[in-house]
């Protein structure tokens, strides 16, 4: 019986080796379009004419052709769309970039070709510099043009109003994981009960107060120091209290990064904070900040006080019960952090690590000694720290190199008439540093193998610079 079923089986299938197809296999290849005057990036101005006229020749006959412009725009969840051979339009978008889908349809075969470019668009601040400056009566915000010409006190120009004196920060605000575009500033000052605005990163103008950050306004919000999130909101220090931008809405809704109530605890922190970021990178995963009046380190999660709760390794130093004042911290890397602190008037230099991912509470209390450029500090002495290992202060109007690992301290070779450094600000990762003045901007050569020549000057600055941001 098997052998029966074998057999018809195999019969059929001879009969369907011998079944005809009748398939249309008569393929013509269609060519793609020749298109030429298609760039991959355009540069555009904002309020400027953008005009994208490629040349299309179609290989399938006819040059009839018809083509769909998509501008994708993510801060609006949405795409803007045209339905021209030309893309002619007026660029009403930020100074961002945007992606474009390109579209033509042969309309003699109905086949359809994909092109990919980019929307490069910039406002007049897109490229230059942003110079804080002022006194204790007065702040100013001016723009140092890519020429070097400075366009001086250009807040009060745009929104035709004065800002208080006491000028702080300058902040950033960009979402890595959303456009990584630069979107806004904070400016802070401490010369009012409203300490700081938040200004347009494309126009300057301004787009509400510290104080109208609040879900409920408060009363005084006394700016002491404002630190970037990756997510596009900022953690800051109001009030001597620790408050989180909130991140639960969508990045382009109405309240995100807008502040609530402060992290509960018993403290009162120094204008100074470092962020210890997750196993990933990606998320923050505690703060470490400085209690000014018990005069310890403390822990943070985002959102939570854990005060001392760590445990100490080693003993060079008592970070729990510091008993001095903190001047300054920075790290290379968390297990690479310093804090210069003053105690009875000497400078003192300490040298830690900590590890407090995943529920590790390590404290490396490693190092401390007198600063060996103790001579050189002043009450009103600046810092700032170099990706490539070395910090850089200000004492008496000069400034100093100072490399940790051999205690090297060298002075660097621009001078400035003696007048009072009030400013100090690292860029280009290591290879420039920024210093200011009353009235001046000094831009010096700190590249390897250079020591603070002077690169150019910009003068006219309103009063004394106290930060700055770049933007190339």
């Amino acid at each position: 019986m098997k052998k029966i079923y074998l057999f018809i089986l195999s019969v059929a299938a001879v009969f369907a080796g011998c079944y005809k197809d009748k398939g249309n296999y008569d393929y013509v290849e269609v060519p793609a379009p020749l298109m030429s005057g298609l760039d991959s990036v355009y540069h555009v101005m904002s309020g400027d004419s953008l005009i994208v006229a490629p040349k299309i020749t179609l290989k399938s006959g006819a040059n009839d052709y018809s083509c769909e412009w998509k501008i994708n725009i993510p801060e609006r969840a949405m795409t803007d769309d045209y339905f021209t051979k030309e893309l002619r339009i007026v660029y009403g978008l930020g100074a961002a970039r945007y992606t474009v889908l390109l579209k033509v349809t042969d309309n003699n075969t109905g086949q359809k070709y994909f092109y990919d470019f980019v929307i490069s668009g910039q406002t007049a601040f897109t490229r230059g510099a942003l110079v804080l400056s002022g006194d204790a009566n007065s702040t100013s915000l001016s723009f140092i043009k890519p020429d070097n010409s400075l366009q001086a006190d250009v807040y009060e120009a745009i929104n035709k109003k004065a800002l208080p004196g006491g000028p702080q920060q300058l902040v950033y605000v960009r979402n890595q994981f959303y456009m990584n575009q630069i979107t806004q500033y904070w400016l802070t000052f401490s010369g009012s009960n409203d300490g700081g605005v938040l200004l347009d990163a494309n126009t300057l103008q301004q787009v509400r107060t510290l104080k109208e950050n609040f879900y409920d306004p408060m009363a005084a919000a006394k700016s002491n120091f404002f630190l970037r999130n990756l997510n596009g909101t900022t953690t800051a220090i109001i009030n001597d209290q620790l408050f989180m931008g909130t991140f639960e809405t969508a990045p382009f809704g109405t309240y995100y990064g807008y502040f609530g109530v402060p992290v509960t605890g018993e403290y009162k922190l120094a204008p100074q904070m470092l962020q210890e970021l997750a196993e990933s990178g990606q998320a923050v995963s505690h703060f470490l900040a400085f209690d000014k009046e018990k005069k310890r380190f403390l822990r943070f999660m985002p959102g939570i006080y854990l005060d001392t709760t760590y445990t100490v390794f080693d003993s060079a130093f008592a970070p729990k019960n510091l008993k001095m004042d903190l001047i300054y911290m920075e790290k290379f890397s968390d297990n690479d952090i310093f804090a210069f602190c003053d105690s009875l008037g000497k400078t003192m230099q300490l040298r830690f690590g900590i590890d407090w991912r995943d529920g590790r509470q390590r404290f490396n209390a490693r190092e401390m000694k007198k600063f060996k450029g103790d001579s050189l500090v002043t009450a009103t002495t600046k810092w700032a720290v170099s990706p490539v290992g070395v910090f850089f202060f200000s004492g008496n109007g000069k400034i100093y190199r100072y490399n940790p690992l051999n205690e090297e301290i060298r002075e660097l070779n621009a001078t400035f008439g003696g007048k009072e450094i009030t400013m100090l600000k690292v860029e280009q990762n290591g290879n420039l540093l920024v210093a200011g003045t009353e009235g001046e901007v000094h831009f010096l050569n700190t590249a390897v193998g250079q020591f603070g020549e002077l690169i150019k000057k910009v003068t006219g600055v309103p009063g004394a610079p106290r930060d700055i941001l770049i933007r190339e």
